[in-house]
C-alpha cells in the first residue's frame, strides 16, 4: 500500500520506516512543542506535515490539500509574545488581557491580508493563495507550495550577480509592487531571503504580513520587525509614516545587494554620516543612470527619496537619471526613541522582533526562541560568546536574559580584533558552556585588539586611486607615492608596494601582514604606449596568475590593469578570473586589458560551539560561510541535542572550511534495550522552507533544545499518526488518496 511522505508530501510503499525521496522517518514528532504534530488535519481538508519555515508571528508546514491532491503551504497566525500550545494538541493558548487584544487583532488583520492578496490570484510575482479560515482559536492561510530558492540562497551559493542578471528580478518584484500598492499593501519586510527564484524562471516575493504591525483599539504598544540594512528609517520610529517608497528602499537596498555583496549599512547609521558607496566604486560594471535611479532609491530621508515602485522602474529603464541630494539636519537622531538609536548599529542575522514600546516607553524583550535555553527556575546556561564578534555577543547574551557587558580590551594573537578574547560573570569569575547565571546578571567580555598587524591586500595592477583608498579603510594612512618611469604598464597603476625598502610580495600565496603604524610606499607607473603592438586578437588570460598574465600581455605590447580584487571559492589567489575585452576580440585602442583577480577565500572566524544546540551552532557556523554537517552519538555527559565535539578547532579559517558537529543522542540505553537504527538519509532541500533552513545542511534528527528521554529514536510508527493508518474497515475506495483522506481525518478526531 502507498502512503505519503509527512517530509515531503511524496507516496512510497508503506513497508519502508525512511522515505526514499527526502529522508524523513516515520513517526518524526515535530522539532517545537508549540508545533503541531506531522499528521494533523485542518479545516477536514488539509493534512499537516513537518514545519519549512516559522518567525516570531506565524508558522509555515508543509500540506497537502486532500481534496484536490496537491501540495500545499500552510501558514498558521501563531505570535509567541501572545500564544502558546500545549504538546501532542491542536488548539492554540492565548495569553489573557492585552495580548488576547493584540492576538485577535493581529489575526484580523491576518485575514483580511490574505483575503485581499487572494484578489491577486494570477497576478506575476505574487504567492497564490488558496484559502484562509479560522480553526484551532487562531487563522491558516493555504498558498501555493513553491519549488526553487530564495534569492538569499543563490547569492549564498553563487556570489555577486551583474547588474544584467539582477535587473530582470527586479523587474518583477516591481510589477508586484506596483499592483498591490494600489490597494494599499504594503510589505514592509522586501530581503533576499523574501524573494523566491522558482525553478520555472518566475520570480515570487514571500511573506506580505499587515500582522507584523500589531495594534489594539484599546493599547498604544507597536510590535516592529525589520531586517538592519534592507529597513528603512521609517520602520524604526513608533508611527512613522510607511508607505509605497518604505518598498522601494528595501528593494534598492536588496538590488545594492545582488551586485556588490554588500549590505547597505542600517539606515540609523546613515542618518548622519552616510557611509554608503556608489556600486561603481566598489568595482561593479553598472550604467551611469541606472546607479543614480539606485542612489536616489536608498535615500535615507523619505522625502529625499524614490516614492513609488512605477517611479523606480521607470528610473532603472530610463536614459538620463539625475542624481538627487539629500537633505540630512544633524538633530534628527534626538527626536528618535532611545531603543531605536540603541538598535541602529547592533547587525542582526534573519529576522529581529525586538521590541515592544509600551505607553510609558519601557522597553521590554520579545519571547525568543533562544528562550529555550532559560531553566525553569530563572537561571540561564552561559553561552560561549569567545571568538564571536562584538555586536553578534552582545546580541546574543542580551536575547538569553543576560546583561552585556565590555570589561576592557587586550591584545592576541589567535583573535581577530573586535571579538570576544575571555567571558566571566560580574565578580571576574571564568564562566562557559555548562555553567548558569541568574537571568538578568552581567556577563563581562574582554574583546580583542588584536595583534597590531594588518593584511595588506594584493594593489599591484591596480589604479593608484583605488588602492589608497583601500589601504585607508584598513587604518594604513602612512602611505607614499613615488613615480615609476620604467615598468611596463598604464599610467597611473601600482607597480610595486615598499616598506622599508623592500618590496613586499603581495601576490603570493601567503599574506603580507604589516604593522598597523607601518609607512608604505606605493610606485605608480608613469604610463608607456602601446604604439606599435602587433597583436591581431586578444590573448585568453583567464585562469593563469596575474603576473603570468602580465607576462604574456607585455609580449605582445599590451597593458595588464587590474579593477577587481575580490575574496572568491572558486579561484586560488592570483588567479584571473574575468577579462575585458574579452579573448579573440580587437585590440583596445589603449592596449590595457582590464581584468578581476582572485583574493582566495576570505578569512573568517570559526567559534568553538561545543554544548550549544546542534540547530543554534549549525545556524552560527553556516551564517559565517562555513560548511557544516552533524553527526550523532551517544554520550553521557552532554544533553541531548546538543554539541559534543566539532571537527575543527575555533580560530580564523578559510570560507568553505568543513566543519563536521558531533551532537548528542543522550546517554546510551542498556544493549537489552537498544533498537537497530535505520540509516538516516539526508533529506532534500525544502523549497518553501526559510531562508536559514534551506541552506542547512542535511542533518540525521532535528536538533532538540530541550531534555529527552534517554532511548534512542524509535523505528516504529506511532499508532497515531496519519500516514500509518491502516484502510479503514469495510473496504477502500480504490484511490490511496480518497482512503488516506479518510483515515487521517479519522485519526485526527
Amino acid at each position: 500500500m502507498r502512503q505519503l511522505c509527512l517530509g515531503c508530501m511524496e507516496q512510497y510503499n508503506d513497508e519502508f520506516e525512511v522515505c526514499p525521496y527526502c529522508g524523513f522517518i516515520k513517526g518524526t514528532p515535530s522539532e517545537e512543542a508549540y508545533h503541531m504534530d506531522p499528521g494533523a488535519v485542518i479545516h477536514n481538508r488539509y493534512l499537516v506535515g513537518r514545519v519549512i519555515g516559522s518567525g516570531g508571528f506565524g508558522i509555515t508546514y508543509l500540506g497537502y490539500d486532500l481534496t484536490l491532491q496537491k501540495k500545499v503551504a500552510v501558514k498558521e497566525y501563531f505570535p509567541v509574545e501572545f500564544a502558546t500550545r500545549m504538546q501532542n494538541q491542536t488548539m492554540v493558548t492565548v495569553f489573557s488581557g492585552e495580548k488576547e487584544e493584540q492576538f485577535i487583532t493581529g489575526m484580523k488583520k491576518s485575514l483580511d491580508e490574505a483575503r485581499r492578496l487572494a484578489e491577486f490570484q494570477q497576478t506575476p510575482g505574487i504567492t497564490q493563495v488558496f484559502d484562509f479560515f479560522e480553526e484551532n482559536n487562531t487563522a491558516y492561510i493555504v498558498m501555493e507550495f513553491l519549488e526553487g530558492e530564495t534569492l538569499k540562497d543563490k547569492l549564498k551559493r553563487d556570489g555577486v550577480m551583474t547588474v544584467e542578471e539582477a535587473l530582470p528580478v527586479i523587474f518583477a518584484v516591481l510589477g508586484a509592487l506596483k499592483t498591490v500598492h494600489v490597494k494599499d499593501i504594503i510589505h514592509r519586510d522586501i530581503a533576499p531571503d523574501n524573494i523566491y527564484l522558482l525553478k520555472s524562471g518566475e520570480v515570487k516575493l514571500l511573506d506580505f504580513g499587515a500582522s507584523r504591525q500589531v495594534t489594539g483599539t484599546h493599547s498604544k504598544s507597536l510590535t516592529v520587525i525589520l531586517k538592519p540594512g534592507y529597513a528603512p528609517v521609517e520602520q524604526y520610529q513608533s508611527g512613522g509614516d510607511q508607505g509605497p517608497w518604505t518598498d522601494v528602499y528595501a528593494l534598492a537596498a536588496t538590488f545594492y545587494k545582488m551586485i556588490t555583496g554588500k549590505r547597505p549599512p542600517d539606515s540609523t547609521e546613515r542618518w548622519k554620516t552616510d557611509a554608503l558607496k556608489e556600486p561603481s566604486k566598489l568595482g561593479v560594471k553598472i550604467n551611469k543612470n541606472i546607479e543614480n535611479a539606485l542612489m536616489n532609491a536608498l535615500h535615507v530621508r523619505m522625502e529625499d527619496r524614490t516614492k513609488s515602485a512605477a517611479e523606480f522602474e521607470e528610473a532603472l529603464q530610463s536614459e538620463e537619471v539625475t542624481r538627487t541630494q539629500a537633505t540630512i539636519e544633524k538633530n534628527d537622531m534626538g527626536r528618535w526613541p532611545l531603543w531605536a538609536k540603541i538598535l541602529g548599529p547592533i547587525a542582526g542575522v534573519g529576522v529581529l522582533v525586538l521590541v515592544i514600546l509600551t505607553a510609558t516607553g519601557v522597553l521590554e524583550s520579545p519571547i525568543s526562541l533562544t528562550s529555550r535555553l532559560l531553566q525553569t527556575e530563572g537561571s540561564v546556561w552561559v553561552p560561549n560568546l569567545i571568538n564571536m564578534s562584538q555586536a553578534d555577543a552582545k546580541e546574543r547574551a542580551e536575547a538569553l536574559g543576560l546583561q552585556f557587558e565590555i570589561g576592557g580590551t587586550e591584545a592576541s594573537d589567535t583573535v581577530m580584533k573586535g571579538y570576544v578574547l575571555r567571558q566571566t560573570d560580574e565578580d571576574g569569575n571564568k564562566v562557559g558552556p555548562g555553567d548558569s547565571l541568574n537571568a538578568g546578571d552581567v556577563i563581562k567580555v574582554t574583546i580583542s585588539s588584536g595583534n597590531g598587524m594588518v593584511i595588506v591586500p594584493d594593489l599591484l595592477w591596480m589604479q593608484s586611486d583605488s588602492a589608497l583608498e583601500q589601504l585607508e579603510e584598513l587604518g594604513l594612512i602612512a602611505v607614499n607615492v613615488e613615480t615609476d618611469s620604467e615598468t611596463w604598464a598604464p599610467e597611473g597603476v601600482v607597480t610595486s608596494v615598499r616598506k622599508d625598502g623592500e618590496a613586499l610580495q603581495l601576490d603570493g600565496e601567503e599574506s603580507v601582514t604589516v604593522e598597523e603604524d607601518a609607512v608604505l610606499t606605493l610606485t605608480v607607473a608613469a604610463g608607456k604606449t602601446a604604439n606599435g603592438s602587433e597583436a591581431k586578437e586578444i590573448p585568453d588570460v583567464t585562469g593563469v596568475s596575474q603576473q603570468e598574465a602580465y607576462e604574456t600581455l607585455k609580449e605582445l605590447g599590451l597593458f595588464l590593469e587590474k579593477t577587481s580584487y575580490e575574496n572568491n571559492l572558486e579561484n586560488p589567489k592570483g588567479q584571473i578570473m574575468s577579462q575585458d575585452p574579452s579573448a579573440k576580440e580587437a585590440v583596445p585602442k589603449d592596449g590595457i586589458i582590464r581584468v578581476a583577480v582572485s583574493a582566495g577565500p576570505r578569512r573568517v572566524m570559526l567559534p568553538d560551539v561545543v554544548n550549544m544546540t546542534g540547530e543554534e551552532a549549525r545556524e552560527l557556523l553556516e551564517a559565517q560561510g562555513l560548511a557544516v554537517t552533524v553527526s550523532e552519538a551517544y554520550s553521557d555527559t552532554v544533553e541531548v541535542g546538543r554539541v559534543i565535539s566539532q571537527s575543527v578547532e575555533s580560530g580564523e579559517v578559510d570560507e568553505g572550511t568543513a566543519v563536521t558537529l558531533e551532537v548528542s543522542l543522550g546517554e546510551q540505553p542498556p544493549e537489552t534495550t537498544r533498537a537497530a537504527q535505520p540509516t538516516r538519509q539526508n533529506p532534500t532541500p525544502n523549497p518553501n522552507r526559510n531562508p536559514s533552513a534551506q541552506t542547512q545542511p542535511a542533518q540525521t534528527q532535528p536538533a532538540q533544545t530541550q531534555p529527552a528521554p534517554t532511548q534512542p529514536p524509535q523505528t516504529q510508527p506511532a499508532p497515531t499518526q496519519a500516514p500509518e493508518t491502516a484502510a479503514p474497515s469495510g473496504g477502500g475506495s480504490g484511490n490511496p488518496f480518497v482512503d488516506f483522506r479518510n483515515d487521517a481525518i479519522n485519526n485526527n478526531q
